[in-house]
């Protein structure tokens, strides 16, 4: 459910699909005006029941562990998506600050992750594929990168 404007996920506020493909593409753009490189951090929650209280505090957990220049997306029920400014060293100090927080809750949230860096020549659409093609982890370990 996306708030009225499409822009934002009603119940975690964070940024919706669309958004996040829109900003996907300005950053490929970006990246082949400037060189400036990104990662995608994809982050799947593991719930063992559905509860919107489980969706919330993750989300929080994310906002709480990231900076203001990285845009973080609820793409689905429990999936979520950061795009990072940076390399894939960047999206590890990020998901290191996301373990962190995520010690720090009673329960503590379980949760899998991937992650992919830009390369030259590549479209967003090819980044997504690529994205889903990256076998996820634990969060306890470094992301995948591809």
């Amino acid at each position: 459910m996306f708030s009225h404007d499409g822009l934002k996920d009603v119940l975690t506020h964070l940024a919706a699909p669309p958004l996040f493909y829109e900003e996907l593409r300005r950053e490929v753009s970006r990246m082949e005006r400037n060189g400036e490189r990104f990662a995608i951090l994809r982050l799947i929650l593991e719930v063992e029941f559905h509860s919107d209280v489980h969706v919330l505090n993750f989300s929080e957990i994310l906002v709480r562990a990231s900076r203001g220049e990285e845009l973080i997306a609820r793409l689905g029920e429990y999936e979520f998506a950061i795009l990072v400014r940076g390399n894939h060293l960047a999206a590890a100090n990020l998901l290191d600050r996301i373990i962190g927080k995520a010690e720090n809750q009673d329960p503590r949230p379980r949760f899998q992750n991937s992650c992919i860096s830009s390369q030259a020549g590549e479209s967003a659409l090819e980044l997504l594929n690529r994205l889903d093609s990256v076998a996820l982890a634990p969060a306890i370990s470094e992301p995948l990168l591809t």
